[in-house]
């Protein structure tokens, strides 16, 4: 660390021509009483992102330190790459991340952090809300990870990521003290927002502030994101380093927190089935040392018959029957069902949820919608494990009672 220099704001890059000077831009403004640097990153552009961040260094020398990549990074060696950005260039007493297609909206942001953590020792790290910005549509809304601000559990952050809550990683700020400390396996997961911040719950408390001070682009391409979405392979890839992770971590833990982590192992686990056919999926899971016991279940309960007993287990017999979701899960169901020459009316999704009107060319219905038109609806419950515990109680809420989850996989959770 450098004494001179408070924060270090690490910003890592990759084909972001059209989001880079906003990024930029937002961290230049900020207000503060204190020395910071930015650590930007550009991992082999194909556009003019470097361009833009070199015409951003000649400006600003004594506060931007870019590195250019000629091969990318990222698709080479996560462990290397990773521990070379956050061991090795970062200077100040804290550091803070800022994606090149994200950005910063309050020019206050790292003084209210800052000033925060300075004055209490216990937090190992800060956070604040966020909005998100859908690129395609542009449509703006708050995250809204957590209800009030405040200091959150360890377990709360455990659970904040793991379904479709989770915090803006442009908004974390960590004491950098802890890094030299950090286990090997928190680097060798694909995404690292979500191990880092589960280190650092580990480490000391977290606080929320819950004005929204940053932005969180989605539907950007080129992100990691969209290809865990659009790619097949890279999303097998995605699952091993999951599963990997959180394996670990709950070793970590001590199991504290396994009542949590047991229902996102098993539905990584399924993840990985669903994305890799079975031969090709058994060698690579025993390559990877994964349990071939979760392999070996999770393959079944994507079998026609699985899905066929489960029919049969529906405490009511039923003319109209849905699937519950409208995933890679989902379509998955979908086609077990119509190689055992079952009919159904469609995909149903929770109200409010964005949804399309087809997926595959079957009709997609709120629940509220499917509920109405049919007396006695069914459902089949295509949804991952950790998922389903929210589903479970908007079918309650709904009175929903005809039901069947033929992904449950029961012995290998809580």
């Amino acid at each position: 660390m450098d004494d001179k220099i408070m924060v270090s704001v690490v910003m890592l890059a990759y084909n972001h021509e059209r989001y880079i000077r906003e990024a930029l831009e937002s961290v230049l403004a900020q207000k503060a009483d204190f020395t910071m640097e930015i650590l930007i990153h550009d991992d082999a552009s194909t556009d003019r992102t470097a361009m833009i961040i070199k015409e951003y260094e000649d400006r600003y020398p004594n506060i931007i330190k870019a590195v250019y990549e000629k091969e990318n990074q990222w698709s080479k060696n996560l462990y290397h790459f990773k521990k070379m950005i956050f061991n090795e260039k970062i200077k100040g007493k804290y550091f803070a991340l800022c994606e090149g297609d994200d950005y910063w909206t309050d020019d206050g942001k790292l003084q209210k952090q800052i000033d925060f953590l300075e004055t209490h020792p216990e937090h190992s790290m800060c956070m604040s809300n966020a909005l998100v910005l859908n690129t395609g549509t542009g449509e703006v809304k708050p995250m809204n990870t957590f209800p009030v601000e405040g200091t959150y559990s360890q377990e709360e952050q455990i659970k904040a990521g793991l379904g479709s809550s989770f915090p803006a990683t442009a908004s974390f700020v960590f004491r950098t003290e802890f890094l030299k400390d950090m286990p090997d396996f928190f680097y060798e997961c694909g995404p690292f927002d979500y191990p880092l911040r589960q280190y650092y719950a580990d480490r000391g408390s977290v606080y929320y502030f819950e004005k929204p001070m940053t932005v969180y682009r989605t539907a950007v391409s080129d992100s990691y994101m969209s290809r865990i979405k659009e790619d097949v392979a890279f999303y097998n890839d995605y699952t091993v380093g999951t599963i990997i992770f959180f394996e670990k971590f709950n070793d970590y833990t001590e199991q504290k927190f396994d009542h949590i982590l047991a229902d996102k192992i098993i539905s990584d686990y399924l993840g990985f089935c669903l994305s890799i056919e079975y031969k090709e999926g058994l060698a690579k899971a025993a390559a990877a040392g994964l349990d071939m016991d979760k392999i070996a279940a999770c393959y079944d309960c994507l079998s026609v018959d699985h899905v066929k007993r489960c029919i049969l287990d529906l405490e009511d017999a039923t003319d109209h029957l849905f699937i519950y979701g409208a995933s890679k899960l989902a379509i998955v169901c979908k086609n077990r069902l119509k190689e055992a020459g079952i009919d159904f009316e469609g995909f149903v999704v929770t109200d409010g949820q964005t949804k399309p009107e087809q997926v595959e060319g079957e009709r997609v219905f709120y629940l509220s919608e499917a509920i109405k038109l049919y007396a006695h609806p069914g459902f089949l419950l295509a949804i991952q494990p950790v998922n389903e515990e929210v589903i479970l109680d908007i079918l309650k809420k709904y009175n929903v009672v005809n039901y069947g989850n033929p992904y449950a996989l029961k012995n290998y959770r809580h």
